[in-house]
């Protein structure tokens, strides 16, 4: 790096620190705070990683060299991932202080997939983020807890978490000791090391918020299937308000130029216009294609709402891998199906335009980790230094949140007491403010209204629920004259029903055991049984040769119990159903019995 360029550089971090409020969040002092990895056995990953080394300032300590097997595989089994990866990365940490890395940057190495030994595929990258096993030591499917880090966010009722960077949730004593994770890659060497050049040269080129991106008026583009007026926020439709709140925020920022796209197809695809001169962008969804309609400036950030956007960053017809090859900076995505729920939930905009860097946004709007996601480019980068107006400032919003009993999803057990809070974006008036209450379903009770008194911001109420038999969206609305909101509560039964947890159904087909073993089953819950405990009755439509007890006791405090079922010998495959009822809810799950 050039002295002028270093200068540059020094000078826009000392600017923005007295509006941070920390000069730890500068680039500079979070240099030291990153571990690159790269594979010792590959020419270009050690070129790589060097040109990051150069361009970032990393101390020498602070570059991990491990050797892999087969540098160039895709995919790695996980108990060569423990002796090749986990444990000399491990080490790494250790010598230079686990505590005190935030980033881990995977210079242009490979793999991509860790595949357990239960055939069941997960993110290299989404591993190494809790390589010390403080959040889990590995989700089914699908993950069921967020990390620590994640930053809830309720986009129907208009409720975003406050930001806190990586750096001071790692400073408040949080339990777990995880990192944001990624990695230099694309089709070849060439461009992930451009990677890095594109940010730096965006971060030195000054000017208004949007120029530091593109070095030129460039445009902040968002692809949305609708406006969701009406449309509960729950499912498939979490990502139309996902992506309608991400409009907002950019339309909101000063200075950005945003074109909003609702016409159904891609951008580039007609009759959707190209983004050109492209910043910035958010989508959904093109699975398995990139449509070549943006042209990337340099420091662009951009990514797909699609289930497998980088399935392979160096090779294909996927989104990264396009965008990777014609000049975005920045993108995340999915190397295989990972929910909707797995996928970069869009509010990483309003975190970038609070002053964030990438490493931090992109980490805070993903809820799982040991999952299934991977992030390209350098996590030290910070589009917009000191925060765009006015999400420069604490921003107060008018909201309707809910909270409490949450199980997955912000879903809720039917027959719970749901805590909810009305905020207001200024005090109540003299006389207070009253607030009128209304569920578009019977299954939620609530008052009325209810009063924000005066001078206050806020008002903390409850909603009654009813039990369920089935997954139920109620829309609640909280209206007073000029102030509305609306947001969405989603019950569900207790019951899930009896699982093969040694034998998991595998792409819609019925789990396997050969008769005559005796198969291990659970009795899983979506939440903790109340007290008492609950009493599931159970049947088998062939008793003769899979027999179960006429019901399965869940004791308070549990989601799941084991239980064992005998089954007899088989001359042929034999399909077993097994049906549970609690609380009017029935679950019927099949189990074949092989020769």
């Amino acid at each position: 790096m050039g002295s002028g360029l270093k200068r540059s550089l020094w000078g826009w971090i000392l600017a923005c620190c007295w509006t941070i409020g920390q000069c730890a969040f500068g680039q500079s002092s979070l240099a030291s705070r990153l571990l690159v990895v790269y594979t010792a056995n590959d020419a270009d990953s050690v070129a790589v990683a060097n040109h990051y080394r150069s361009a970032r300032g990393v101390p020498a300590a602070n570059m991990c060299a491990i050797t892999l097997p087969l540098p160039g595989a895709t995919q790695l089994a996980e108990a060569d991932y423990v002796t090749y990866v986990k444990t000399p990365v491990r080490n790494c940490l250790t010598s230079v202080g686990a505590q005190n890395i935030l980033y881990i940057v995977l210079a242009y190495l490979r793999p991509v997939e860790i595949n357990s030994a239960a055939n069941f595929v997960y993110g290299f990258d989404s591993f190494l983020a809790d390589i010390w096993d403080q959040y889990t030591t590995r989700h089914m499917n699908p993950p069921s807890i967020t990390h620590g880090y994640y930053g809830d966010s309720q986009s129907q009722g208009n409720v975003f978490a406050p930001f806190q960077s990586l750096a001071d949730f790692r400073a408040s004593g949080q339990s777990q000791l995880i990192y944001s994770v990624w990695r230099l890659d694309g089709a070849t060497a060439a461009i992930a090391a451009g990677e890095v050049d594109s940010v730096l040269a965006a971060e030195a080129a000054g000017g208004s918020p949007l120029s530091q991106i593109s070095g030129s008026p460039g445009n902040a583009c968002v692809d949305q299937r609708s406006v969701p007026t009406g449309i509960p926020d729950s499912g498939y439709t979490t990502a139309d308000w996902d992506l309608f709140r991400a409009a907002q925020f950019l339309q909101t920022a000063n200075n950005l130029n945003v074109v909003v796209d609702m016409l159904g197809t891609s951008f580039g695809v007609a009759p959707s216009p190209s983004c050109l001169n492209t910043s910035l962008y958010v989508g959904w969804y093109t699975y398995g294609t990139y449509n070549d309609g943006f042209s990337w400036n340099r420091g662009s950030i951009g990514w797909d709402l699609d289930s497998g956007a980088l399935f392979d960053p160096r090779q294909g017809t996927w989104w990264g891998t396009g965008a990777l090859s014609r000049g975005i900076s920045v993108t995340s995505g999915a190397i295989t199906e990972p929910f909707l729920g797995g996928l970069p939930r869009p509010a990483v905009m309003r975190n970038l335009l609070e002053g964030a860097n990438v490493g931090d946004a992109f980490l805070r709007n993903t809820r799982w980790l040991k999952w299934r996601i991977m992030n390209v480019g350098d996590p030290l980068y910070r589009p917009f230094p000191g925060g765009v107006a006015p999400f420069n400032a604490p921003l107060r919003l008018k909201s309707l949140s809910f909270y409490q009993g949450q199980v997955y999803f912000r879903q809720f057990l039917g027959g719970s007491s749901i805590a909810a809070a009305i905020s207001l974006d200024a005090p109540a008036p003299a006389n207070g403010l009253t607030v009128n209450l209304t569920a578009d379903n019977a299954t939620v009770a609530l008052p009325a209204s209810v009063t924000i008194p005066a001078g206050q911001t806020s008002v903390a109420f409850y909603l009654a629920s009813s039990i369920v038999t089935a997954p139920t969206d109620v829309q609640v609305t909280a209206s007073a004259g000029t102030f509305s909101a609306t947001n969405t509560v989603s019950l569900i039964p207790l019951l899930i029903g009896p699982a093969f947890p040694l034998n998991p159904l595998q792409n819609g087909v019925a789990s396997e055991a050969k008769g005559g073993t005796t198969v291990a089953a659970l009795m899983t819950l979506n939440a903790s049984a109340p007290l008492g405990g609950i009493t599931v009755q159970i049947s088998s439509d062939q008793p003769d040769i899979a027999a179960v007890p006429n019901s399965i006791t869940v004791p308070a405090g549990l989601s799941q119990v084991a239980f064992m079922i005998p089954t007899t010998a088989v001359t042929a495959n034999s399909p077993v159903t097994f049906t549970s009822t609690y609380a009017g809810k029935t679950n019927k799950i099949s189990l074949i019995l092989t020769p």
